[in-house]
């Protein structure tokens, strides 16, 4: 813990706030972390928002138990299940009760599965400047965890009620390719194959996109193998422009580009993990893009 962040409190477990140098208020992103689950992907990308001079507030709401000891937060759900889109209401009415925040430029920041969390919320909830919503999902789609069975949860919830869901077909076979030597896992074919068998559930899962009177700005890759982050992208673009020609909308989409989109655009490796080419020259346009992005709707840059 930096000495400018505080934690939240029992309202948002492991919520986290902090600020930059000089004086307040200040604007504020809320990062939402992805499918990796604890505080990492929100941790991640703090440090680059801090250095622009916005406040960022963290958001932690999944903690896996196959996760390491170390990154555990054990009062967070195992399961990816119902996760509840108001913990955006009460991250914004939080931000608004203090006297270091610039009210009118609170933005979102969502990645991977938090971009579908931020997309979700942000249809539904008011008092969000701008939202970027990086390898976004157009759906929302079936949850998972431990105990429970294909096609038996929803990712999220609004009003306690479990939001309609796009199901996977065939996930459980792809991840048994974890144990073989050498196999592919492509997590993005048991979802493409869950929605084309389904297509009778897709409407009522989609997200209403167009119901986002604030910006927004998208970025995916057409190669992307955890899910089809480039069209996805690309539909939420056209539902936006269908719906409301005056919807303010940034669309960057990648024809090679893969699933890792959200960072600077600097060469680096994560654990076993390298960052593809394509990838890291699509984060070299997608960062300064979210900067000003961000510059033009939190700050009235």
């Amino acid at each position: 813990m930096s000495a400018n962040e505080i934690m939240v409190g029992d309202t948002l477990p492991y919520a986290y706030f902090a600020t930059p140098e000089g004086d307040g208020p200040y604007p504020v992103i809320i990062l939402l972390g992805g499918s990796e689950g604890g505080d990492m992907g929100s941790r991640g990308a703090a440090p680059r928002f801090l250095a622009e001079g916005y406040a960022v507030l963290g958001i932690p709401y999944y903690s896996p138990g196959y996760l390491p000891p170390e990154r555990q937060l054990p009062d967070l759900p195992e399961a990816f299940d119902a996760i509840p889109l108001e913990k955006l209401a009460i991250a914004r009415d939080w931000l608004l009760a203090r006297k270091d925040v610039k009210a009118d430029g609170i933005g979102l920041y969502g990645v991977s599965k938090g971009a579908e969390f931020a997309l979700a919320g942000s249809s539904r909830i008011d008092g969000f400047a701008a939202v970027a919503a990086i390898v976004p999902s157009d759906v929302v789609w079936e949850g998972w965890g431990p105990g429970i069975g294909p096609d038996e949860v929803s990712s999220f919830s609004w009003n306690g009620e479990p939001l309609p869901y796009v199901p996977y077909l065939g996930m459980e076979e792809e991840f048994r390719k974890y144990a073989i030597p050498g196999a592919v896992v492509r997590l993005r074919t048991p979802q493409d194959a869950g929605r084309r068998a389904n297509p009778g559930r897709v409407p009522a899962a989609r997200i209403r996109v167009e119901d986002i009177d604030e910006p927004v700005l998208v970025a995916g890759g057409d190669a992307d193998d955890t899910w089809n982050s480039g069209a996805m992208a690309q539909n939420i673009a056209e539902r936006r422009a269908e719906a409301d020609p005056d919807l303010r909308t940034v669309a960057l989409i990648y024809p090679d580009a893969g699933h890792a989109l959200s960072g600077s655009g600097v060469q680096r490796t994560e654990g076993t993990f390298r960052y593809d080419e394509a990838s890291l020259a699509a984060q070299q346009e997608i960062w300064p893009a979210t900067l000003a992005f961000f510059a033009r709707h939190l700050k009235g840059e």
